[in-house]
């Protein structure tokens, strides 16, 4: 199930692009949505917040599930635990009382790999 997730993340990201390209976008979603997770506990909606943050759970599912350990070797492992530590840390945080200050800490991680795959990008486009 997981796998398709991440493959519709990316089709929706648009299919002519170089795939880090849109891995970056899939990163866009994830930063998107974990952004209105916390407006919408900020704002008590906490239905919708727990909605947003299953999206990004699901998301951070497909990717885990789209990892090539054999091409990927020692990155693919350490996203793995990245990816799966993140989803650990999104669902114990909803339960914390300073879960908005945790989610912002987790969404500033997520920036940071979104912007290491727009160097991987960058530096395979040759710029």
């Amino acid at each position: 199930m997981y796998p398709r997730v991440a493959n519709a993340a990316y089709r929706q990201a648009n299919a002519a692009v170089a795939p880090t390209v849109a891995l970056v976008r899939v990163y866009d979603e994830l930063i998107v949505a974990m952004t209105q997770a916390v407006r919408a506990m900020e704002e008590g909606k906490h239905e919708t917040c727990f909605a947003r943050i299953q999206r990004v759970t699901t998301i951070l599912r497909g990717l885990d599930c789209a990892l090539d350990f054999e091409r990927g070797g020692d990155i693919a492992e350490r996203l793995h635990k990245v990816y799966n530590s993140y989803i650990l840390q999104l669902h114990i945080s909803y339960t914390r009382p300073d879960r908005v200050a945790r989610y912002r800490r987790l969404m500033d991680g997520l920036r940071s790999l979104r912007e290491a795959w727009v160097q991987v990008a960058l530096e395979m486009r040759g710029g």
